[in-house]
């Protein structure tokens, strides 16, 4: 069934004509977040590189709070970075820590609101390490 946005008693009735009502609202019908950042690539980013790597965002009727699905974005050994689960905003003080090449991390996130719906969204970010489009080295 579809519900209009709101919250619903729920009432049961027999065949005989008894009937119950739940004392409080128990069905919550709420709008499921969605991301509003696309899918994929959210930049190349210098390795090393120290301060705000990117931002996420979604929407929803109520509070979302974002967290990553995989173990890549947050892991020290990978890409080295923080999510603000409130924000969406991703920071690092090391961006790719000990890389020495160029990598690519792919990551997914998911944001969650008060009613714990949740969506997920894959996202990737590539590091830049030494000389790159075709540069000539000595």
């Amino acid at each position: 069934a579809t519900l209009a946005l709101g919250s619903y008693y729920v009432r049961v009735e027999l065949d005989s004509g008894l009937a119950g009502r739940s004392t409080n609202a128990i069905i919550t019908a709420s709008t499921a977040p969605s991301f509003t950042t696309a899918a994929g690539s959210l930049g190349t980013i210098a390795g090393n590189f120290s301060g705000t790597v990117a931002t996420v965002a979604a929407t929803s009727d109520s509070t979302i709070a974002f967290s990553e699905v995989t173990s890549v974005l947050t892991n020290a050994s990978q890409a080295n970075c923080t999510l603000n689960s409130s924000t969406g905003v991703i920071t690092t003080t090391n961006f790719g820590g000990s890389a020495t090449s160029a990598t690519t991390y792919s990551f997914t996130l998911r944001a969650t609101d008060a009613q714990g719906q949740t969506a997920d969204r894959a996202f990737t970010l590539t590091s830049s390490l030494g000389a790159t489009d075709g540069a000539l080295l000595p």
